[in-house]
């Protein structure tokens, strides 16, 4: 069975800045402002979840 993705617990926060317009760059800086330093989650991988799980711009 596949890991879950460490970005399965803002999912729903992610779903909500796409619905009124944030841009990705934008929601993937609010998400990881509040991570720590060791848990920092790269551009290349949000977006990838972003497409992959079809969160609508």
């Amino acid at each position: 069975m596949a890991a879950k993705s460490r970005m399965e617990k803002y999912r729903l926060e992610i779903e909500n800045l796409m619905k009124i317009g944030v841009s990705i760059r934008s929601a993937w800086r609010l998400i990881n402002v509040n991570l720590p330093k060791e848990g920092k989650i790269s551009y290349n991988a949000f977006y990838h979840f972003i497409k992959k799980n079809k969160i609508n711009l």
